[in-house]
């Protein structure tokens, strides 16, 4: 029996390529689950590309000239628009991984107690997966 790769929303290799794929492809989905190693490649590999992205177009808008306001207008809504598409991407997989650990996405919440939060939520994030009675199913 051989399975897709979008099936199972796992790589069979994770890795910093596949996993930042995984990215991009589940955007704008919260109701899948993702692997732990998926989940930490695909977040190098966004925050890599976000930030490249990022970079190259502030380095275009420091580059001109003071007057310039419509062009510069135009490069700092592409880089707020690239930025907002790496922290949309963020969301939903930290969501994603919340469900491998067969927790409901609410518990990203925890992130807005100042510090304590935070940790909490990055310790969650890095616990193996449980499939064991879990409610969100590995398949779509």
């Amino acid at each position: 029996m051989q399975m897709k790769q979008s099936v199972w929303n796992e790589s069979f290799r994770p890795g910093i390529i596949s996993s930042t794929k995984l990215y991009f492809q589940d955007l704008f989905v919260g109701a899948k689950r993702m692997s732990r190693k998926d989940f930490w490649w695909g977040y190098l590999g966004m925050t890599i590309v976000a930030y490249v992205i990022a970079g190259l177009l502030a380095l275009a808008i420091s580059k001109m000239p003071v007057d310039d306001f419509y062009w510069s207008t135009i490069i700092g809504v592409a880089m707020a628009m690239t930025l907002a598409y790496y922290w949309i991407s963020v969301f939903t997989a930290e969501i994603r991984r919340l469900h491998d650990r067969n927790m409901h996405g609410w518990w990203i919440l925890i992130s807005l107690v100042p510090l304590v939060g935070e940790i909490a939520l990055l310790v969650l994030l890095c616990l193996p997966q449980r499939d064991f009675g879990n409610n969100w199913p590995k398949e779509i």
